[in-house]
């Protein structure tokens, strides 16, 4: 079973994530039988406010932290 599903907010982790793709919302799960749960891979689209672009991205499970929405906010400054 996936740890995140569609429409979950999450945000990156690592040291080498750029601002504009730390924070997103889970639009795809790609689940692999043969392989263990955590590589999971998740499609993960990144909207920015600022340019009205979307960025969607590939994931990993262990790449990524599920978010409540208060923090997802903050990270947005979704006012």
């Amino acid at each position: 079973m996936p740890l995140f599903k569609i429409g979950d907010h999450v945000e990156r982790v690592g040291p080498l994530v750029p601002q504009y793709m730390k924070f997103g919302q889970i639009v795809g799960v790609i689940l692999h039988a043969d392989l263990p749960e955590y590589l999971t891979e998740y499609e993960v689209d990144f909207e920015s406010r600022r340019e009205l672009a979307r960025h969607i991205a590939t994931f990993y499970q262990t790449q990524l932290r599920l978010v409540i929405e208060d923090s997802f906010c903050v990270g947005l400054d979704c006012s």
